[in-house]
């Protein structure tokens, strides 16, 4: 089966919460494969911090894509301590909305998480001539539903609609794309389907412009009004979380954030069978 990048990063999200289905506080994570300093392999859970932050207790839920006996899939929850000591297992970039947390996951869910390099990194924009107006796909569990009771991110399209795009002097960047609450943390990348190079066939991998461009933080509401329009945090501020996890006195230095007016894409629940 020839590799979708899309494929990839939908089974490599997946739904965070306070407690496994019904009405909980809910957002979106993706599982990442970023070995330990000695080579060991880890699997980190990159989010967006308030989505961490708002889980109370110690602990959070998040929802596995398990392969079931006749090929097919089901949503299995598992719960991950958040916290030890009153101090969380969780790290969190110094100023941006994005945390990241090591999680243990069965080999096999292992095997879906993406690994860092698929992050953008300062140059990815410029360097695939990417501009305001192009193509996104973003994936979440908007008011914490799934695609269906198996778990999987509902995916959709969206557009950029800031500028300037440089990771290096923005920290975000807007989205056409109605953000709701559970959508926090989800995924904004770019794939062969919205990318400006034809696709290659036989492809084993990502291809040069199938990359992810940041996740989701907040929604636009000015004046509590939605305008449809979602506030992202570069990949650039995800690459510099996972670091800190294993250099955790190197703060990297902040930027100014955007002026617009924001209010967080608040976790909702998530239905275990959504109609």
């Amino acid at each position: 089966m020839p590799f979708d990048f899309t494929t990839a990063m939908m089974q490599a999200t997946l739904p965070v919460a306070s407690q496994p289905g019904g009405p909980a506080l809910t957002g979106t994570g993706v599982l990442v494969s970023d070995p330990a300093p000695d080579g060991t392999p880890r699997v980190v859970l990159v989010t967006a911090r308030h989505v961490l932050a708002n889980i109370p207790g110690g602990q959070v839920y998040i929802g596995l894509h398990l392969k079931t006996p006749d090929g097919g899939w089901r949503l299995d929850w598992r719960v991950e301590p958040s916290a030890a000591d009153a101090k969380p297992l969780w790290v969190q970039h110094p100023v941006y909305d994005v945390a990241v947390m090591p999680v243990s996951v069965p080999p096999e869910v292992a095997a879906t998480a993406i690994p860092m390099s698929w992050f953008g990194d300062a140059e990815s924009l410029s360097r695939e001539d990417v501009a305001a107006g192009d193509s996104v796909e973003v994936l979440g569990y908007p008011a914490g539903y799934a695609g269906d009771s198996r778990g999987f991110p509902i995916l959709r399209v969206g557009h950029l609609a800031s500028y300037p795009l440089t990771p290096s002097t923005e920290a975000t960047f807007l989205i056409d794309f109605p953000v709701i609450s559970g959508n926090s943390g989800g995924p904004v990348f770019f794939s062969r389907r919205t990318g400006k190079r034809p696709a290659v066939v036989g492809a084993e991998g990502p291809q040069p412009d199938e990359f992810v461009a940041g996740l989701v933080a907040q929604q636009i509401v000015p004046g509590g009004q939605s305008i449809s329009l979602g506030l992202a945090v570069h990949a650039l501020y995800i690459r510099q979380t996972l670091q800190m996890l294993d250099q955790p006195t190197i703060a990297p230095t902040p930027l100014a954030t955007s002026a617009n007016v924001v209010q967080s894409s608040r976790p909702a629940g998530l239905p275990s069978d959504p109609k």
